[in-house]
């Protein structure tokens, strides 16, 4: 097929775009989510975006779609079963959107997205076994065996429920310790509390003080490093994967928790992959979902 719609659902913002055979995004919009406004209003937003891209050409007939989904879901059925940041647990997302715009529709969640656009176009390109993380709103991710995504039983990936410290802060899923709670946007703001840095009221607030050297935003970059050394190091111990790819809401950080990231993990790991940010940036996920339906 030529061309694909691809859609974050964020908890923030909806990204939409459409997308060609090569992954070029060639219309891309973004339309705010409005969580706290309800579930019919975030799924009137999804349908605002789509047919906001759907101007860019005059398509006889919609493009097929994909649709990423930050927590849990049943790419089968379409079906959203749990996300912590929007109100649409037992929507089926899929059922929805094919009725209202009669093409078909395929659901992944946002970590297996991430990697599979960073596999189909960018940093993980011509790779066999490759691992993919995002860090944002929360921590999640993606993982390619022998050239295929990998899913278990129907929910692999799910990486930030994976705890660095068994005696660690509360969890919301029960694991407590898990590295959601220090490197997700609320472990961040937590973090900055505990670095003295009282007025600091969004994570983008910690790089721009960063970028102009503050000591205290720096320091909290570098242990936001270490947390992930250590978890990434799990990750390379239990599939020894060939990378490691990084994106998300915080990639734009990663000059400044990379490095340490790299050093943590190489220190514990019992093999050394290479350990890269992503090269799609923000619109990763936007276009590994319209890879779904490719």
């Amino acid at each position: 097929m030529d061309f694909t719609i691809g859609i974050e659902l964020g908890s923030q913002e909806i990204r939409a775009g459409i997308t060609d055979k090569k992954g070029k995004v060639l219309k891309k919009v973004i339309v705010s989510t409005e969580a706290d406004k309800g579930k019919d209003v975030i799924l009137a937003n999804i349908n605002k975006a789509i047919e906001l891209v759907l101007k860019f050409k005059n398509f006889r007939k919609t493009p097929p779609i994909g649709i990423s989904i930050p927590g849990l879901v049943d790419p089968g059925k379409g079906v959203i079963e749990k996300t912590q940041s929007l109100p649409l647990k037992g929507v089926n997302i899929k059922k929805i959107l094919h009725n209202k715009f009669k093409t078909p529709v395929s659901v992944d969640n946002d970590g297996n997205c991430f990697i599979l656009g960073e596999y189909n176009y960018g940093s993980a390109k011509n790779c066999t076994n490759v691992i993919g993380m995002i860090v944002g709103t929360g921590v999640g991710g993606g993982i390619i065996i022998n050239k295929q995504l990998y899913q278990g039983n129907g929910h692999a990936g799910e990486f930030g429920q994976m705890s660095i410290k068994f005696n660690g802060m509360l969890s919301n899923c029960g694991n407590d310790g898990s590295i959601e709670e220090y490197i997700s946007r609320r472990g961040l703001m937590r973090l900055s509390k505990s670095f003295g840095m009282r007025n600091v009221e969004d994570p983008e607030d910690i790089l721009k003080m960063a970028l102009k050297n503050d000591l205290n935003s720096i320091s909290l970059f570098r242990e936001m490093g270490v947390y992930l050394g250590i978890h990434i190091a799990n990750l390379i111990n239990a599939f020894d994967p060939e990378k490691i790819v990084v994106g998300g809401l915080f990639a734009n950080a990663w000059n400044f928790f990379g490095p340490h990231l790299k050093e943590e993990a190489k220190n514990r790991a019992l093999f050394k992959p290479a350990i890269v940010k992503g090269k799609l940036g923000k619109n990763a996920i936007m276009i590994g979902a319209s890879v779904l339906v490719k």
